[in-house]
């Protein structure tokens, strides 16, 4: 699975206009040896075909701009780690395909631009935040919304205790075991009662550490909530470590190893929620508060145009593209995020004032 970053946004809109093809469609990854995605992959290319012919194109134009989408259909390794939404964009000589945790309407358009309306959700200021599954085996973080959630590469992070004590030197016990620096603590074990106990917990700290150094890095710029999933003993001992300080209080017990992602997910957007969301809640509150004062509206050309000259703080939009106004909406959606402002894509009953859109101004 792929995830979906304000940089992948701007590599889209940066490509030249030129025929461009945007394509949308619900995948099912509980399904990994279905031929079903594939086959409605094959059945939108060829409506996309018919559509870039229709707006002028010859058919062997047409096809080149879609012989990457024709590859995907036959790649075995593209469909194994599918999420719950395919989004595929091409035009002449580039292409970019992600699979996400996101599950779309099915959405063919050609234009002379990428259409993203779709991905915003992707990219809303609420509803996201980070799992660390931990356990002595395996340590793994992922990226969560209301959606779902896909896994995050992080250089250097050790997958399990032997993994990052590989490189140790065993030294054989002769009366004590030499202690490794841990954190600011430096010391000897004696043998005895309980040492295998006492080896084993310093065992785990340093990978502990080890974890905690690769994955604040990621998590430095954050500023979303971490849901920690392990026994107690090893979040105990981890929220010590990190220097991370949005993680919850509460989190995941057991071990996660027996714990599918789809239930991890479950799981942790249950404790994660009344965070996550909890800036959304502030907006709603505060464009309520001003509602009426010019400072904030719910008319859809006044949003947009304060959207073009960087005027919007935070703007509220249905999560599925709008019937009227699909471009316009896109367009203020874009204009927001350049200028730094928050979007909410969000189910139309919870926009506020439950217009069309909703924004709050800056002036």
């Amino acid at each position: 699975m792929d995830s979906f970053s304000h940089q992948d946004l701007d590599g889209l809109l940066r490509q030249p206009r030129s025929p461009s093809v945007s394509l949308y469609l619900p995948t099912h990854p509980a399904d990994p040896e279905t031929q079903q995605d594939s086959l409605e992959l094959t059945n939108a290319i060829h409506r996309a075909e018919a559509d870039l012919m229709r707006d002028g194109l010859r058919r062997p134009a047409a096809r080149d701009i879609l012989r990457p989408a024709h590859a995907l259909v036959q790649d075995e390794r593209f469909w194994r780690d599918r999420g719950e939404g395919l989004a595929l964009f091409l035009r002449a000589g580039w292409w970019r395909a992600f699979r996400l945790p996101l599950s779309f309407d099915e959405l063919i358009t050609v234009s002379d631009r990428f259409h993203v309306y779709p991905l915003l959700p992707l990219l809303s200021g609420d509803a996201s935040f980070f799992v660390l599954a931990l356990s002595e085996n395996e340590a793994q973080l992922y990226r969560g919304s209301r959606s779902g959630m896909h896994a995050v590469p992080v250089p250097d992070l050790p997958h399990g205790v032997a993994d990052a004590l590989r490189y140790d030197e065993t030294l054989e016990p002769r009366g004590q075991h030499l202690g490794t620096k841990v954190g600011a603590r430096t010391g000897a074990v004696v043998h005895g009662q309980g040492i295998g106990r006492e080896l084993q917990k310093e065992r785990l700290e340093r990978y502990l550490h080890a974890v905690s150094h690769a994955v604040d890095r990621i998590l430095a710029q954050q500023g979303c909530p971490l849901v920690l999933a392990g026994v107690d003993q090893i979040r105990a001992a981890f929220r010590e470590i990190t220097r991370y300080p949005h993680v919850l209080d509460t989190g995941i017990t057991g071990s996660p190893d027996r714990v599918s992602p789809a239930q991890l997910h479950a799981r942790a957007w249950t404790l994660a929620e009344p965070a996550a969301v909890g800036g959304r809640t502030d907006a709603a509150a505060r464009y309520r508060q001003l509602a009426g004062t010019g400072v904030a509206s719910a008319d859809v050309p006044d949003v947009i145009a304060a959207a073009e000259t960087g005027r919007v703080e935070a703007l509220f939009l249905p999560d599925k593209p709008p019937a009227h106004d699909f471009e316009g909406l896109e367009s203020a959606a874009i204009h927001t995020l350049r200028a730094d402002g928050t979007v909410y894509a969000v189910p139309s009953a919870d926009v506020p004032g439950r217009g069309p859109v909703a924004a709050v101004f800056r002036y």
